[in-house]
């Protein structure tokens, strides 16, 4: 390696290199005058004195040219006469410049942008202190399938245990969300507005290095019950709520009705899981928050300094083992595994979605760089005469080259400044078309370090990709030669193949993804979703902490909104429709013998319903009755199933009559109904109809009665005549009659809700089409190219044949013969690709094999169609060749 004094010095004679020349050659004109003179005194004449002076110095640019070399500045000197020339060369030819350039970044673009958002979601560390310590803890159960993987909280009790226990971890925090009210303060901002709020240990923001921006965070004393209730804000919240206003800080709003003091707001760059999660309290150890029945809670630790997770594991099972000894009752099987935060564990269709996009892109840029590889191959075929000349007064091999990669390198560059702004653009498109998902960093990622390093690292690909083939091959003495030409299967076809192969397989994914998407489109949900209005509602304990008030409540609100004009029917849900919560029990039924591996999916879903849930859902009853104002709480408790629960449970008898015995888990959760682990006899049976997922086969769902089992949580849904978003204010209007200090979230028509849920799907099959579309229009280009070429090169051949005779025809089907070799080479390669990726996409396909040969088939002779039209004017320039201009041109 060249020491720094070396580099250093190397470089400062680059910039004097003028300077130091002037200095050579007048060190050169003193010594030549000395000799010259010295020849003078010797007897010779002056002009036979200046040459045997010059003969004895040697070539004086020689000399220069040496002294050069010894500064040690020619390869800087060089490359940079090299760019200069490269600059030159695209300004004379701004045609061919500007079409790399936008093909260039056009790809460049798309994978920034791409990157952009895969990093944020799969890639990126979370903006945390020493993020590689953090972990999450979660309950696991083997033998009831509880995994890692599923993200199961756990008790108040045992948490507390864990921390008390534990000695590998130097703080271990608990923190659970949850809807809230908030109004204030006192004068202004005094209609309700509900939001989501998360009470966390106060040692949180100290363990995530995350200062306040405005005020404070929580100091430890603040876990401890009987404190000043306070709460901390978002940035988004205090923008949004109160204008920004430094003053919130001190003031006192009303949380669920109770008074909490603002002692601060979060940093703007703060961003935890969902975007509304807005208001963070203390989470208070008293005695309600010792119980170990209820998983109701998510624990996060940071690993002491030089503690390995599996020591921390291993310390960790013995705790739990002690744990399941001690408590028996509801420990038993039960144990907590050590998950690190970073990289997420995302899961599902969302990380494969993620991959296949990143994936798709790349073959974009591969296209693109295909493409102006085979640009250059043309130009570097026009530009032989040229380099065979360089060659021949004494260019080496590795000049050439190192000239044609700088000019590709050049080309490179401008794509890649043009593809970072395409990137800004794109990642502002991507954005608001990403699904929701849970994440510890913000979902609008900024253009940072990150990403320039990946456009750095693309412009260098993308530089080695389509300029090292066509600078070798142009540079070989064979086809310096002049009137040498490519053989019939020429590097520009090769890659004309490739471009067509990705192309297919890129058409092809996307082909699927759109019947995917059609498929899930047309999916029968089994209930009515249009003119649906839904809206959330929950009831705080404190307010009411008794099944009858919950049941006031919510037959009061049924009342009123039923009478407003316009309203068919409303009803009420703990959890409403493709809400993705999946919330379920253990049931002891006669006669029905339960797998012996009891996992989540052989649970009974259940859902707590008023009385014309499935009249309001346009749901068909197919045999008995459905609730009533007789199904009171004093009345013996009853329950609807659909045909997958009868299925289940009682495949070969009438399920009318038929009774179960459902067990709740205890606690405090507002979506557990507060009624009785009693026998419960079944009324009726609803025809199957999907609540869970769209893509997902109907799972065996129970239906109890809002009157009998009251619920505090509540999704109001309303059936209306007219459009849904009309009445909206209107029902608002009546909830807040029964309770002002309620607020109302997320209100969405039902058609909204299924657009959110076709969120992933969607936002694939559009990409994907975007990038087959790009892919296809770059193969164009490029056929039109080579066939463009092919029709340059022969043309002296094409003359003679129409001079002795030959019909346009021939010359057509010769074009057309040589373009469609190679398009069905390419088709082939293709299909064969899609076939060999066909498991890779697969699992997030619905309805559609990834194999489905109407799809590949159509994905070849689309990109054969295009193939054909790309070369028809070529063809038609071929069929029109004048013999007599073209042979007195030669």
């Amino acid at each position: 390696m060249m020491p720094a004094a070396d580099l250093l010095a190397r470089l400062r004679g680059l910039l004097r290199r003028g300077r130091e020349d002037d200095e050579t050659a007048e060190e050169l004109r003193f010594h030549l005058e000395m000799e010259t003179a010295k020849n003078v005194r010797a007897g010779m004449g002056p002009g036979e004195a200046r040459r045997q002076a010059h003969l004895r110095l040697g070539g004086t640019e020689a000399i220069r040219e040496a002294v050069r070399d010894a500064r040690g500045g020619r390869p800087l000197e060089d490359l940079l006469r090299d760019f200069g020339y490269a600059l030159r060369g695209a300004r004379r030819n701004p045609a061919f410049t500007l079409v790399a350039v936008l093909t260039l970044a056009l790809g460049v673009g798309a994978n920034t942008a791409v990157f952009t958002v895969v990093d944020n979601f799969l890639f990126r560390p979370p903006p945390f202190e020493h993020v590689d310590r953090l972990v999450s803890i979660r309950d696991v159960n083997p033998a009831q399938g509880w995994t890692a993987e599923d993200n199961v909280a756990t008790s108040p009790g045992n948490f507390l245990d864990w921390r008390a226990q534990s000695r590998s971890f130097d703080r271990m925090i608990a923190w659970r969300n949850w809807f809230y009210s908030v109004a204030g303060p006192e004068g202004r901002n005094s209609v309700p507005e509900q939001t989501r709020g998360v009470r966390v240990s106060p040692a949180f923001f100290a363990m995530l290095g995350v200062q306040a921006a405005l005020g404070r965070t929580f100091v430890p004393e603040e876990e401890q019950p009987g404190r000043e209730r306070v709460v901390l804000l978002t940035d988004g919240l205090w923008q949004r709520r109160y204008g920004g206003d430094p003053g919130i800080v001190g003031e006192t709003l009303l949380i669920d009705g109770q008074p909490f003091s603002v002692i601060g707001v979060l940093p703007r760059g703060f961003y935890f899981l969902q975007p509304d999660f807005e208001m963070w309290m203390p989470l208070a150890v008293d005695e309600n928050f010792r119980g170990r029945d209820e998983h109701s809670i998510s624990v996060w630790a940071r690993l002491s300094p030089g503690v390995t997770r599996e020591a921390a594991q291993a310390e960790l099972d013995a705790i739990t083992r002690r744990l399941e000894t001690a408590y028996p009752d509801t420990n038993a099987g039960w144990g907590a595994a050590i998950v690190p935060i970073h990289p997420p564990r995302y899961g599902g269709n969302l990380e494969r979605s993620l991959l296949v996009l990143l994936g798709a892109v790349g073959c974009v840029l591969l296209i693109a760089c295909a493409n102006v590889a085979n640009l250059l191959l043309v130009r570097a075929n026009m530009r032989r005469r040229e380099l065979a000349v360089r060659a021949a007064i004494g260019a080496s091999r590795g000049r050439l080259v190192r000239q044609l990669l700088v000019e590709s390198g050049l080309l490179a560059a401008l794509g890649g400044a043009g593809g970072l702004v395409l990137a800004g653009i794109g990642v502002r498109v991507l954005v608001p078309l990403l699904p929701l998902v849970s994440t510890y960093t913000h979902p609008s990622p900024p253009i940072d370090y990150r990403v320039l390093a990946f456009v750095t690292a693309a412009v260098l690909l993308t530089t080695l990709l389509f300029g090292l083939l066509p600078a070798i091959r142009t540079s070989r003495t064979d086809t310096l030669r002049v009137g040498a030409g490519p053989g019939p299967w020429s590097a520009g076809r090769a890659l004309l193949v490739v471009e067509l192969a990705l192309s297919v397989v890129l058409l092809a994914g996307a082909a699927l993804l759109m019947q995917s998407l059609w498929n899930l489109q047309r999916v029968d949900p089994g209930f009515r979703t249009e003119r649906l209005l839904t809206m959330q509602v929950w009831l705080p304990e404190r307010k009411y902490p008794t099944p009858g008030g919950v049941r006031t409540f919510s037959d009061e609100v049924l009342r009123r909104v039923e009478g407003l004009p316009g309203v068919r029917s409303v009803s009420t849900v703990n959890t409403r429709p493709f809400l993705g919560w999946f919330l379920g029990l253990d049931v002891d039924v006669p006669g029905y013998i339960p797998p012996e591996t009891m996992e989540a999916g052989d649970l009974l879903a259940y859902r707590v319903v008023s009385d014309r849930y499935f009249e309001t859902l346009g749901a068909e009853l197919v045999q008995g009755r459905t609730f009533s104002s007789a199904d009171v709480p004093d009345s013996a408790p009853v329950a609807v199933v659909n045909q997958a629960a009868a299925a289940r449970y009682w495949p070969e008898t009438e399920p009318l009559g038929r009774q179960l015995l459902p067990r709740f888990q205890p606690g405090p959760a507002p979506w557990i109904p507060d009624g009785r682990n009693d026998w419960i006899t079944v009324i009726g049976v609803v025809r199957d109809f999907r609540e869970h997922q769209v893509e997902e086969p109907v799972v065996p769902v129970l239906y109890l009665s809002q009157r009998q089992n009251p619920s505090r949580l509540l999704n109001v849904i309303v059936s209306t005549e007219d459009p849904a978003t009309g009445i909206a204010n209107v029902v608002q209007g009546e909830i807040r009659a029964v309770d002002g200090d309620l607020g109302i979230y997320d209100l969405k028509t039902m058609n909204a809700i299924l657009s959110d849920v076709m969120a992933l799907p969607r936002f694939n099959a559009l990409l994907i089409w975007v990038f087959a579309s790009l892919a296809l229009t770059l193969a164009a280009i490029g056929v039109h190219g080579v066939a463009s070429h092919v029709v340059t090169r022969r043309t002296r051949e094409f003359a003679i044949r129409v001079a002795v005779g030959a019909h346009p025809a021939d010359l057509l089907r010769a074009v057309a013969s040589e373009t469609a070799l190679v398009s069905a080479a390419g088709i082939l390669l293709g299909v064969a690709g899609s076939l060999l990726l066909a498991r890779t996409i697969a699992g997030v396909l619905h309805g559609v094999a990834a194999t489905d040969p109407a799809v590949l088939v159509g994905a070849a002779g689309a990109v054969f169609a295009v193939a054909v039209a790309a070369c028809c004017r070529p063809a038609w320039h071929a069929m029109r060749v004048d013999p007599m201009r073209v042979l007195r041109t030669e």
